[in-house]
């Protein structure tokens, strides 16, 4: 797709990620977090035209193998602010993907919160092929490391963009990135991202231990963090969301959801748009077929549901 910061498009994709299909709608980056060297190895944000874009998840709709698209980018929330048009944007990008034709929902990967915008929060909420599983990396709960990172949000501002998913789309699944052992973290540094996590009521957490990267400006930071405090915070990180995940998921038994079946040969798998798992009677399952299921127990962490309607338009 990319040679030397070209965009080339008609070059054929070899997918495979099953029923989901991934799609670059841009590349490179502007925003130079501290710890990041794709702003230097992949160049400045360059946005693919709408219509190359659309083009291609036609054919991926028509072919009825896909029924989750993906859009890609470091930062999809920028998405054709290169253009300088002052019409095409994110959310404009996502309206005329969701006119297209067919049974098939769109996610996106990853957003940044000084970009998410109420307008994609109203959009995401309104529009029925929008999933609701939404992926908005913090990378810490401290504004003094969001600093040093050169995030250029506040943790107040995160919470405030958390609140108006949740009061917008109130089943939101909400995941996210949290990097810890960032140089010159400090214990009370690591407990604020620790309550961060009560607050926002994670789906999942992705974390992730601080390593060095040539290049980039954190690599030569004082007070870089010792090896044993790093995988002590990270532990720590992972046992309060289990905690967090574990009360949350009796809240789900009485609820019903729509599931995508995934059968092959290896496993046989019914899951929910948050990509939770229920387990479920699967004698008859349809591989890619959308069912809608009702959570009736949890069993060691694992929903148990009831298939309550077979196939039909999600």
């Amino acid at each position: 797709w990319e040679t030397e910061g070209i965009i080339k498009e008609g070059v054929e994709t070899y997918r495979t990620s099953g029923h989901n299909a991934w799609v670059n709608i841009m590349y490179g980056c502007n925003n130079f977090c501290t710890y990041c060297i794709v702003p230097y190895v992949r160049g400045r944000e360059r946005s693919r035209r709408v219509e190359d874009i659309l083009s291609e998840i036609k054919t991926l709709i028509s072919s009825k193998k896909y029924k989750t698209i993906t859009l890609l980018g470091q930062n999809v929330n920028s998405y054709g602010k290169d253009f300088g048009d002052g019409k095409t944007n994110f959310v404009y990008l996502l309206s005329r993907i969701c006119e297209l034709e067919g049974d098939f929902k769109v996610k996106f990967m990853t957003s940044h919160p000084k970009d998410f915008s109420l307008e994609l929060i109203d959009f995401i909420a309104s529009n029925e092929k929008m999933s609701h599983a939404i992926h908005l990396p913090v990378q810490s709960g401290s504004d003094r490391v969001l600093k040093l990172m050169n995030r250029s949000y506040t943790a107040e501002h995160y919470k405030n963009l958390v609140k108006n998913i949740y009061d917008k789309i109130p089943d939101a699944s909400l995941t996210t990135d949290i990097i810890v052992g960032f140089p010159m973290e400090t214990e009370d540094d690591f407990v604020k991202t620790l309550d961060l996590l009560d607050f926002c009521h994670y789906a999942g957490v992705f974390g992730f231990v601080y390593s060095k990267r040539e290049g980039t400006p954190a690599e030569k930071f004082e007070g870089q963090i010792d090896d044993k405090t790093k995988q002590d915070r990270i532990t720590r990180l992972f046992s309060r969301q289990r905690e967090i995940q574990k009360a949350d998921l009796p809240k789900m038994v009485g609820k019903e959801f729509e599931a995508m079946a995934e059968v092959d040969e290896r496993k046989v798998a019914l899951k929910l748009d948050s990509g939770k798992t229920v387990k479920v009677d699967k004698m008859g399952l349809i591989d890619g077929e959308i069912y809608r299921v009702k959570v009736t127990d949890i069993c060691g962490g694992e929903l148990i549901g009831e298939i309550v309607k077979y196939g039909g338009e999600r």
